[in-house]
């Protein structure tokens, strides 16, 4: 049996949702509500009785369709049970010809040995959750555990009460400004925070100082035993106060001893990678693909 091509309204919500919940590989992004967000009117790969699946998320620019990665969708590609690389090699060459030009990020589950594709290995970090708080403590560096104890003594204030219009606000004030993000990306974003927040799969946490500002925000996004950096920023002065150290060293305190893995999401910016490995993240590797099937010369021009 092969993987079928099904078009959006053609697939049931209800199984696919529960292969997302069920399978060795899950990972929020690949619930239909998420999906529904990112990429509205996506299609889908399934074998069988969505016993696997793989969410086709495109486009169409000039008459022609092509499969892209989302923001704030960090791993997509198969999901499902015993995936194996024959697996994951039969779904990409199911991906119907009239998707052009294909660039995506498949799952840490996927493995991949396709000469046709173009492929490297991205990189994010996972901290476990699941010991003793001061056992996950001695698994900082030096640098990392200098900066909470600073922050310590600033009488900083931790809470579970953030709101979406400040940490995007504060994002755009800051690190915004060196992004790409558009207005219609950050209300994707809006949506994402607001739906996770009423189905009590996400919540946003501050540091402010005793003057009320807003230094550092967090929106954790959360399922299953995963927990997702999802989004966050700091402001200047939250930056020279080491907030965000202090903020997730108060998120590992409140979850620790818990069955969580805690994805930092990222980096493959080498500053931040350092940032993520000082709280003791380990590497962990998914592939991105890409696929060029255009005509020439627009085959030249995406190359």
């Amino acid at each position: 049996m092969k993987p079928e091509y099904i078009k959006h309204n053609a697939i049931d919500f209800v199984k696919w949702d529960r292969c997302v919940e069920t399978c060795e590989n899950h990972l929020p992004y690949c619930y239909s509500w998420y999906l529904n967000i990112v990429s509205p009117g996506w299609d889908a790969l399934v074998f069988g009785e969505y016993e696997k699946i793989f969410p086709l998320t495109f486009r169409t620019k000039a008459r022609i369709k092509y499969l892209y990665q989302p923001y704030f969708t960090q791993q997509l590609g198969l999901y499902g049970n015993g995936i194996k690389e024959t697996d994951v090699s039969d779904f990409l060459k199911a991906i119907p010809k009239k998707f052009k030009f294909i660039e995506i990020n498949l799952n840490s589950f996927c493995h991949l040995n396709a000469k046709e594709y173009s492929c490297k290995l991205k990189v994010t970090h996972y901290l476990d959750l699941n010991k003793k708080y001061a056992e996950i403590f001695s698994s900082f560096n030096d640098n990392t555990k200098r900066n909470i104890r600073k922050a310590e003594k600033l009488n900083l204030i931790f809470n579970d009460k953030g709101k979406i219009k400040s940490l995007i606000n504060l994002f755009q004030e800051t690190a915004g400004k060196k992004t790409e993000l558009k207005k219609k990306d950050y209300q994707v974003l809006e949506s994402i925070i607001k739906t996770a927040v009423n189905n009590k799969s996400g919540k946003i946490y501050e540091i402010r100082d005793t003057e009320n500002n807003l230094q550092a925000g967090l929106f954790l996004l959360s399922s299953k035993n995963i927990g997702i950096n999802l989004f966050n920023a700091s402001s200047s002065l939250g930056k020279k106060n080491s907030a965000m150290f202090f903020l997730l060293n108060e998120l590992f305190k409140l979850y620790s001893g818990n069955n969580i893995t805690f994805d930092f999401e990222g980096s493959e910016i080498a500053e931040v990678a350092r940032f993520y490995k000082g709280f003791g993240g380990v590497a962990v590797q998914y592939p991105y693909i890409k696929l060029n099937r255009l005509p020439w010369p627009l085959k030249w021009i995406k190359e």
